[in-house]
């Protein structure tokens, strides 16, 4: 069953509420920035493909992800936030310039199997946002679709200064909606039901120096949709990029 605005909210005030309640790190602790509080930013570029009823289009998109993230050693919660952005796309015969915008909120809250901290298993939602006018057909077409996630992160420390992460997040059920609105006020809107699957993952190298984490890595995402009435694809877009991603520690 797709999740409710009313349901969305409460899943929200209680991953706020666990966020600020979640246990800090003790004294001895790991350095690394998963048994801590931190804010950080990720800056992604993306190459990749969009697929749907009117063909295939390439392009390049870039934008950034903001991250905050707080805990323990054996748990913590995060969420990760790209705001709306425009992501550029060759002109289509079909649909004209379309520039679709983009946006994505991942929350989760994760569990550390291992007293070491290494190997991390979380549960948490997804939310897509998106809209993208289509010049040519005299419309513009937005959706929000939302689902419960799962993530598997590893975590090792090579030394004080150095480690490598590798993660995988995934939503293999988002609901939702797209909505069709045309420029000519005598054709009324259209709303088709919507059901999408979700899987990112990265793999990264990280410096520390003091309160201050470097990483640099890169990042798979493969996002795909059906219409639920029908069965027919809705569109399918995957990619991979390098990133660069700055974390603050703000509590140790």
């Amino acid at each position: 069953m797709p999740p409710s605005s009313r349901h969305i909210v409460c899943a929200a005030f209680a991953f706020v509420a666990t966020l600020l309640t979640a246990g800090v790190a003790r004294a001895d602790d790991p350095p690394n920035s998963l048994g801590t509080v931190y804010a950080g930013i990720q800056g992604l570029a993306i190459v990749g493909q969009h697929e749907d009823v009117a063909g295939t289009q390439h392009g390049v998109g870039a934008g950034p992800l903001f991250q905050v993230r707080g805990g323990g050693r054996r748990v913590a919660v995060g969420v990760e936030g790209i705001p709306v952005v425009s992501v550029p796309q060759g002109a289509s015969q079909h649909y004209g310039q379309a520039t679709p915008k983009l946006g994505i909120i991942n929350t989760d809250a994760e569990y550390a199997l291992d007293p070491q901290s290494h190997f991390w298993f979380g549960l948490g939602m997804t939310v897509y946002n998106q809209r993208t006018p289509l010049p040519n057909l005299q419309q513009e077409v937005s959706s929000r679709l939302a689902g419960l996630r799962y993530v598997v992160r590893y975590h090792q420390d090579l030394n004080l200064a150095h480690f490598v992460e590798v993660f995988v997040g995934g939503a293999p059920a988002l609901w939702g909606a797209d909505h069709y609105l045309y420029t000519d006020p005598t054709i009324p809107p259209i709303n088709k039901d919507e059901k999408a699957s979700e899987v990112d993952a990265s793999a990264s190298f990280g410096l520390r120096q003091a309160k201050n984490e470097w990483i640099f890595g890169v990042r798979l995402l493969n996002f795909s949709a059906h219409f639920t009435a029908t069965g027919d694809a809705a569109d399918r877009n995957v990619g991979v990029g390098p990133f660069v991603e700055w974390r603050h520690l703000i509590r140790q």
